[in-house]
């Protein structure tokens, strides 16, 4: 692949993301003009990922592993904004529960190949002491929720470090989030 046809694919790659980069300037630049549960805020708490999903849905997905990658992308925000969703009208345990789905649907989609164990390590390790210095505060649901959705999320977290892979990168683009 020629540098020329490179930035062509990181200009396509970046053209079809303004909704995403619009959607999140209009949530940060709005929000606090916002009530909580209110149509206007669950509107604009959703837009990112909607426009996530409209990324995922323009991405060429034609070989079946592409195709697989890409059908578990747009589940896991699928059940991304549902979470914000029900965050919004505060239903935290719902919420926390689509985001815990939402997670599997990664971690499936980023896959166990490249283990790159060292950052998983660093990764739980992390969470572990994170949790350590907040887990007395905590009510009882939470207390018996979160290590479960800190797993999930640490190890969507790993796994989707673990595919970058600076040898195997083409575009800049994927450097970002190894596509392929």
């Amino acid at each position: 692949m020629t540098q020329n046809a490179i930035d062509r694919k990181d200009k396509s790659t970046i053209s079809m993301l303004i909704p995403f980069i619009t959607s999140v300037i209009m949530y940060f630049s709005l929000i606090q003009h916002t009530e909580r549960s209110s149509t206007s805020s669950t509107v604009l708490k959703c837009m990112p990922i909607f426009s996530l999903l409209f990324y995922v849905m323009l991405k060429d997905s034609k070989a079946s592993r592409k195709a697989n990658y890409h059908s578990r992308i747009f589940y896991g925000l699928v059940f991304s904004v549902l979470g914000d969703f029900l965050l919004n009208y505060e239903l935290f345990e719902p919420g926390m529960g689509a985001f815990g789905v939402a997670q599997i649907f990664y971690i499936w989609a980023f896959g166990m190949k490249l283990n790159k164990l060292w950052i998983g390590t660093i990764l739980y390790l992390t969470g572990f002491l994170a949790i350590t210095l907040f887990f007395e505060n905590l009510n009882t649901v939470i207390k018996i929720c979160l290590p479960f959705y800190a797993i999930l999320l640490l190890t969507m977290c790993w796994r989707s470090l673990a595919r970058i892979d600076r040898s195997d990168v083409s575009t800049r683009s994927q450097i970002v989030c190894k596509i392929t």
